[in-house]
């Protein structure tokens, strides 16, 4: 049985190392965080976290969580330090007036974004795109009838109500993983009017583009476009996966995707 709403296939392709970011690309990496804590060996994960992120973490009274937001910190330092050569730990960022994170200094054009859950972070990296990911890895059982209600526009239920009931927590995990990576593609996390945000025009599809919307009023969103699109990301593992982009120019349409795994063994 489907899942019921379509998600591009992608070869995940196990690397160590980032390559070249195409002028129009996009890298997607998915990490087991415990495969990267076995690679850092001597390296204290904490260590490699600024202060900011550093008290953060100490507010989480949850351990398994806390740890996992460590760990996603600190592959984030890591990949950035492969991808621009500034050592981890002299990694700067600056924060727009929703609090998206970027990179200081000429090392900012490297865009990114990443999320954590149940034990894998997943990363996206591009030269010319802001971008926004969501993860969220199965078995995870959702409020569907709750989040119907809560997240979905009119469109959007239309096309759930077509689905079997049998498809209806897979998909609903997929739709709201889209809604969080059209919040931290614009900075401002789910702190939106998600029912007024059409992401889910056509179940069939695993991509979209959307107007900007949402955000009580406030349509300003500084460089962006106003017109914002995502893909529907088939995993390797199980789970649900979004990641959105602006679109600085229409005429290229969607970036060219590329996927990397950190060494692991097949789940």
């Amino acid at each position: 049985m489907g899942r019921g709403l379509a998600s591009r296939t992608l070869t995940w392709m196990p690397a160590s190392h980032p390559t070249e970011i195409e002028p129009d690309g996009a890298h997607l990496w998915l990490v087991r965080t415990a495969d990267l804590a076995n690679s850092l060996h001597d390296v204290d994960p904490p260590g490699l976290l600024n202060r900011r992120e550093r008290e953060r973490a100490a507010r989480m009274s949850d351990a398994a969580k806390r740890n996992l937001y460590v760990d996603g910190r600190a592959g984030l330092r890591l990949l950035i330090e492969a991808y621009t050569g500034c050592p981890a730990r002299r990694i700067r960022f600056r924060y727009g007036s929703r609090g998206k994170p970027a990179l200081l200094g000429d090392r900012g054009r490297l865009r990114f974004n990443y999320s954590v859950s149940s034990g894998y972070a997943l990363y996206a990296f591009s030269m010319t795109r802001e971008l926004g990911v969501d993860l969220e890895i199965h078995p995870r059982t959702a409020n569907v009838r709750g989040l119907f209600r809560r997240i979905l526009s009119p469109a959007e239920r239309m096309q759930f109500d077509a689905l079997l009931p049998s498809q209806h927590n897979d998909a609903m995990l997929d739709c709201w993983t889209r809604k969080e990576a059209y919040g931290k593609l614009l900075g401002v996390g789910i702190r939106y009017n998600l029912s007024r945000t059409t992401l889910l025009e056509n179940r069939h599809s695993d991509r979209w583009c959307s107007g900007v919307a949402g955000l009580f009023g406030d349509r300003t969103n500084g460089a962006m476009d106003e017109r914002v699109c995502g893909t529907q990301i088939g995993l390797p593992v199980p789970g649900s996966a979004a990641l959105m982009y602006d679109m600085p120019d229409p005429v290229r349409g969607h970036p060219d995707l590329k996927a990397f795994r950190w060494p692991t063994e097949t789940p």
